[in-house]
């Protein structure tokens, strides 16, 4: 029997757009934030692992409250899009065995932070944004529409009750802070209409501050070594790439740097150990990038400051050009001794809370 809604009140289906922009989010950081942990870091293992449980017990109850509530009616009221309500039902398998293999991961690092455990487990967190992210298109292209035309508002909003009740108390503002962090302003105001007064209460006195302070400690780490591995890739293939000029061209490519005068002729072969040094040492931060070694590539880079600091401390002693001097050389020397602040920053010990 095929049922619309059109005499009903209509689902607010872009709620599950709302939710879903919360899981492609944290399923991408939570992938990144495990690959970027120091082996041995018991303590940062245990933040991510208590995250990661949060972020699985919120897309479990989710996928189960469509499982329960809104396949077995769409099913009963549709006829030729049966296959694409089908379709959801397996891909929620799929997701469900990547949770599984995740739960099954996450207590081996936590346990013993070593690198081997700590790759398994980004390895199978990429895998399962993979999964994830091809059901949740799949669902927004395709299913919503259906639910649009064949469940009314309660129907649909019946979802929202199942999760609260099977939810922890103590999970529903984390859990709640990762769905509206995205949100427009709209969008949160329609979605926190649909909670009770005194959640509504809660969240705009407490909840919101502490979901972004919890977000801050979380994720600031891997942001700020993101920032310096984009600095130092950078650095690496720029001063790689002048160090081949002064090997191809020296002359031409000498002109710039800032110095009143220049070797020439034979003497111009002076320029070449310039060039070797520029792209021995692009070469080796590149290296270090390919290796991932960011802590040991923090330190290089800030002893490889000293190298345009020193250019520039002798264009202005020599007479050259301090505009040249100030915006080439000097930039340079902040922008490396920026990165390998950065990167040392974020692989240094992190205090112990007491």
């Amino acid at each position: 029997m095929n049922t619309d809604t059109s005499t009903a009140a209509a689902p607010f289906t872009h709620s599950m757009v709302v939710i879903h922009r919360g899981m492609r989010r944290e399923s991408r950081l939570l992938a990144e934030l495990v690959a970027a942990t120091r082996p041995g870091d018991r303590r940062r293992a245990r933040v991510l692992a208590a995250h990661l449980a949060d972020y699985l017990i919120g897309l479990d109850n989710h996928h189960h409250g469509e499982d329960e509530l809104i396949w077995p009616l769409l099913l009963s009221r549709v006829d030729l899009d049966a296959d694409v309500v089908l379709r959801m039902e397996a891909q929620h398998e799929k997701v469900a065995a990547s949770i599984a293999r995740l739960r099954e991961l996450a207590g081996p690092w936590v346990r013993t932070a070593d690198a081997s455990a700590r790759d398994a487990l980004a390895d199978a967190l990429a895998e399962h944004r993979a999964v994830l992210v091809e059901h949740l298109d799949d669902e927004e292209a395709n299913l919503l529409p259906i639910a649009e035309r064949h469940l009314t508002r309660a129907e649909w909003d019946a979802q929202g009750e199942h999760f609260a009740r099977h939810t922890p108390k103590t999970k529903i503002l984390t859990l709640l802070g990762v769905v509206l962090e995205d949100a427009t302003p709209a969008e949160r105001a329609e979605f926190l209409a649909g909670l009770p007064a005194p959640a509504r209460v809660i969240w705009r006195r407490f909840g919101a501050r502490h979901h972004a302070s919890r977000m801050r400690r979380l994720r600031a780490d891997v942001r700020t070594s993101r920032v310096g591995t984009a600095l130092a890739a950078l650095t690496g293939i720029g001063i790689a790439y002048v160090g081949l000029s002064y090997l191809l061209d020296p002359v031409a490519t000498a002109s710039g740097f800032g110095l009143p005068a220049w070797p020439a002729g034979e003497d111009a072969a002076w320029l070449n150990i310039k060039g070797v040094r520029d792209l021995g040492t692009g070469l080796a931060v590149l290296a270090l990038l390919a290796r991932g070694k960011r802590e040991a590539l923090g330190w290089v880079m800030l002893a490889f400051a000293t190298i345009p600091a020193g250019d520039m401390l002798t264009i202005l002693r020599h007479d050259g050009s301090a505009a040249t001097a100030f915006g080439v050389h000097g930039a340079t020397a902040a922008a490396v001794l920026a990165s390998g602040l950065l990167l040392v920053r974020a692989a240094r010990p992190r205090p112990r809370r007491r």
